[in-house]
């Protein structure tokens, strides 16, 4: 399988990360930016980079931006080169053209000018946070819809081992663990695996059952846990 071809279009902090992936996934990329210092940043990684004006229809033609799979337009606060840049994009056939905004009254806006899918990062961040500051054992937290969310969530040290098929998350809560992390190492559970104390886990489910769920295994079991040990 040919690998895939992005261009990423600013190179502020957000730009780069998403280089810096892309790139260690093995993925062609060619990254432009106005700024020769960001650019000189990047160019170690990539056979491709460019001081360039992404309003210049012309220079991203000859970039070969029109070939690639997906363009990130990363710019986010310069909305109007944002908003350029987009439509350039769409009138040169690029298929995939993601946009990030910062300000979410630009994201329909983005939409109608042709832009395949328009992410906030500073919206999804804001997010994050408020969740995991309302959940104590909430480690990380990434919004996938309206409805569901991925979180990670350390099982209590004092938390009473239990084989996933005799928890039934699904059945009993509406949620999946879908990756335990233990002593370093990471693997999809099934049925048949326990969960242990100190163990990362990631659960899929909407925010209050993932809530419940949390409650289950280091709020209850462990209280269950200390009432024995004290008898």
């Amino acid at each position: 399988m040919a690998k895939k071809s992005f261009a990423v279009i600013g190179l502020g902090q957000f730009g780069i990360s998403i280089v810096e992936e892309l790139v260690g996934n093995g993925m062609d990329v060619i990254a432009i930016d106005t700024d020769e210092e960001a650019v000189k940043k990047i160019s170690a990684l990539l056979p491709t980079v460019a001081v360039a004006n992404a309003t210049d229809e012309e220079a991203l033609k000859d970039l070969g931006i029109k070939d690639v799979d997906a363009a990130i337009v990363a710019f986010g606060s310069h909305i109007e080169a944002s908003i350029l840049t987009t439509v350039i994009l769409k009138e040169l056939g690029v298929k995939s053209i993601i946009v990030r905004v910062d300000d979410v009254y630009y994201m329909p806006i983005m939409k109608k000018l042709g832009a395949t899918e328009v992410i906030m990062p500073q919206k999804a961040a804001g997010v994050a946070l408020a969740n995991r500051l309302g959940n104590e054992d909430f480690k990380d937290f990434y919004k996938l819809d309206d409805k569901y969310s991925v979180v990670s969530i350390v099982v209590n040290s004092a938390y009473v081992p239990e084989q996933l098929k005799d928890l039934a998350t699904k059945d009993k809560y509406g949620v999946s663990v879908v990756l335990i992390v233990r002593n370093g190492r990471s693997f999809v559970p099934g049925g048949n695996d326990s969960l242990l104390p100190d163990d990362t886990i990631f659960v899929v489910g909407s925010t209050k059952e993932i809530r419940n769920f949390r409650e289950a295994i280091n709020g209850a079991k462990t209280k269950r846990k200390k009432k024995a040990a004290a008898q």
